[in-house]
């Protein structure tokens, strides 16, 4: 309770007993749940004139190409100033926290 965003496998270190030990305490006794971090960046007035222009110009695309190829991708890896892997944030609770990382 005391330390909710650290993992259940620190957990397991820090008291000398199994991960699956861990994970059934927190579950069946706690009732707690790893809730993901939610990962968002803080919009400024001028992204979303930059978003309309975008969507402007892939409507063009759409408009002049007969197939058009487009990729697009959701993921991301933060390094260098400070890591950010939602993957293997997890934050146990009772209750969704709603926790949000700018």
């Amino acid at each position: 309770m005391r330390t909710p965003a650290r993992s259940a496998r620190r957990h397991a270190t820090k008291l000398n007993i199994s991960r699956e030990s861990v994970r059934r305490i927190l579950q069946r006794d706690l009732r707690f749940h790893p809730y993901k971090i939610m990962v968002v960046q803080e919009l400024k007035v001028r992204d979303h004139v930059q978003h309309e222009d975008f969507a402007v110009r892939m409507q063009e695309v759409f408009e002049e190409e007969e197939n058009p190829i487009i990729l697009m991708s959701d993921k991301a890896h933060f390094h260098l100033n400070g890591t950010v892997n939602k993957q293997n944030c997890r934050y146990w609770s009772p209750v969704n926290p709603h926790n949000i990382h700018q």
